[in-house]
């Protein structure tokens, strides 16, 4: 290897952590948590995200507050396009919701259920969404709803532990 390919290597390698630091949107992450249906009717079709897995793997990336709901608005419109190829309906809504844990039982060592937080639904179109779901999903990753799509924030994501 000569000079010149050892510094054209250097110089690439040195620009990677800049490109990296320009695109601050958070990466789309792999829905994780069971997505079922749960009422269908001849007008719409809700299903439901029990996020827990995904918003414990937040909560431990210490990626909250907004920079936590937008990852989680990205997922969820994943997480609907996943299930709408199995949709006849016009409209669809995902509820996402997640398991609250209390302090730890001194009996059992673990934690105590607190509860059910509905952190949002999310209401589209079933064929805008086929259309647009990748494009919407960058859109909520970057912190802006897209055209088409609703989100009615209910909840919150749980504190930095």
């Amino acid at each position: 290897m000569n000079v010149r390919s050892s510094i054209a290597i250097f110089a690439v390698l040195a620009l990677v952590p800049l490109a990296a630091i320009a695109d601050d949107t958070p990466a789309i992450r792999p829905v994780s948590g069971a997505v079922i249906m749960a009422k269908a009717t001849d007008a719409s079709t809700l299903f439901i995200w029990d996020a827990t897995p995904y918003v414990t793997q937040l909560v431990a990336d210490k990626i909250l507050g907004d920079d936590g709901l937008h990852a989680l608005e990205a997922s969820a419109i994943q997480a609907l396009a996943g299930k709408a190829k199995k949709a006849t309906t016009v409209a669809l809504a995902l509820r996402v919701l997640y398991t609250k844990t209390g302090a730890v039982s001194p009996v059992y060592g673990a934690p105590t259920f607190a509860g059910i937080e509905r952190v949002m639904t999310i209401s589209v179109e079933r064929t805008a969404l086929s259309k647009n779901a990748d494009a919407w999903s960058t859109s909520l990753g970057k912190g802006t709803t897209p055209d088409g799509v609703k989100i009615d924030v209910s909840g919150e994501l749980p504190p930095a532990q």
